[in-house]
């Protein structure tokens, strides 16, 4: 068994951090809890009509949102099915992700210029139990079929936003559930004082595209929908990704994308050297 920490074994502490497989079996971990208990946060829905201006205004506020705010917007097309609340069943519509770490009166304020937007289908946006964070974004938690793209954007302006709004926007057709997009920031931006292997840290968001979960799309349908629109979306794509965001590693070169190429080259060493016989192989096949 081998130890990792900033003493010990310091440069597979470092590839672990960020450098996602191929290093070995991890048996234990000690890490540190945060002290929350609760939290000003949820989530609020916006009908199509309100998409664009909505969007628009939440990528101008992220620019001012300080770092206890963590944010995301998604424009979901729900199908109408009995377990989706009805004012958002069978809509195209654009869900608004907030958490605020702090005086709750102050998360409302902070939050208020994006509530006299437009109404809401729902706003679910308060105070809330932190072991309820999840309830946020309300993820499925059932297994299922998915297929999923991300990348990273080296920023949003209004260029951005009317190149994907009229990609995805409501008026499109697409077998597309959710457009995603996640302001990044505060520690993510920052490297932990050892250093560690994460990639992408200098972008501030992140774009994701979920498909319809249909197995039968998930080859020849989807991948060359989604190689259009980040084609349109180009000039606002980060050539760097980061490994947590570059799905089945089935593109050519995101592999290598998803870190700096100094990076890239120290963590290829670090795995030769504690896994010389490569019996946790990790990556695309050379």
């Amino acid at each position: 068994m081998i130890s990792a920490n900033a003493a010990e074994n310091p440069d597979l502490f470092w590839a672990l951090r960020g450098g996602k497989g191929g290093f070995g079996v991890v048996t234990s971990m000690d890490f540190e809890l945060v002290p929350l208990t609760t939290l000003y946060g949820g989530s609020m829905f916006f009908d199509a009509e309100h998409i664009a201006p909505v969007l628009t205004a939440w990528a101008d506020w992220t620019e001012t949102a300080p770092e206890s705010v963590s944010t995301s917007v998604a424009i979901l097309r729900l199908p109408p099915l009995d377990f989706i609340p009805e004012p958002l069943r069978g809509k195209t519509l654009l869900n608004l992700r907030y958490a605020f770490v702090g005086d709750p009166a102050e998360g409302e304020r902070l939050l208020q210029p994006i509530r006299d937007l437009a109404p809401t289908l729902i706003d679910a946006v308060g105070e809330m139990p932190a072991a309820d964070i999840a309830q946020i974004h309300n993820d499925p938690t059932d297994p299922g079929p998915g297929w999923l793209r991300c990348v990273m954007l080296d920023r949003i302006d209004d260029g951005f936003t009317k190149a994907l709004l009229d990609a995805v926007g409501p008026d499109q057709q697409l077998p597309i559930v959710v457009v995603e997009l996640r302001h990044l920031g505060g520690a993510t931006h920052r490297d932990v004082p050892e250093g560690s292997a994460v990639g992408g840290r200098a972008a501030p968001f992140t774009l994701s595209f979920v498909g319809v979960p249909d197995p039968s799309l998930f080859v020849d349908v989807l991948p060359p929908l989604i190689d259009g629109l980040l084609a349109q979306l180009a000039p606002w794509v980060s050539a760097q990704n980061t490994i947590n965001f570059a799905g089945g590693l089935e593109l050519p070169g995101s592999y290598e994308a998803s870190w700096p190429k100094d990076t890239f080259a120290r963590l290829a060493e670090v795995r030769a050297t504690y896994d010389p016989d490569t019996v946790f192989p990790y990556g695309p096949p050379a």
